[in-house]
């Protein structure tokens, strides 16, 4: 069996750009150093410029292909976010809540709301 693939979810629309791909790339970078293989939405071959809806088809087709889905903070505000979360959980897809303020950075004792990664 091949690593884990974690699709990476978080606030991206009405935010500081250059903010949030940092903030994606550090997301990947963590579950990466934990033996995960992460699936940033910043990968989906859609321009940057082009309209919301585009990304979702894409960022959609790249988590359906995923055994997880990580949320990261500030996911509560967002339509893009939610919609993804209501996917994965329609299609069985694991959810992983990053904790707010991490310590100790874990994703297995991450305290998810739900986490059923093997």
């Amino acid at each position: 069996m091949g690593k884990v693939k974690i699709y990476i979810s978080g606030p991206i629309a009405h935010y500081d750009l250059h903010e949030r791909k940092h903030a994606f790339l550090m997301a990947k970078e963590r579950l990466e150093s934990q033996g995960y293989d992460p699936v940033n939405p910043f990968d989906n071959g859609v321009p940057d410029n082009a309209h919301w809806r585009e990304h979702m088809r894409a960022d959609i087709a790249m988590l359906l292909k995923c055994d997880a889905i990580f949320m990261l903070p500030g996911w509560e505000l967002s339509k893009g976010c939610k919609l993804e979360l209501d996917v994965a959980s329609s299609c069985g897809i694991a959810v992983i809540i990053e904790p707010v303020h991490p310590c100790d950075y874990d994703v297995k004792k991450s305290g998810a709301e739900t986490c059923v990664l093997p």
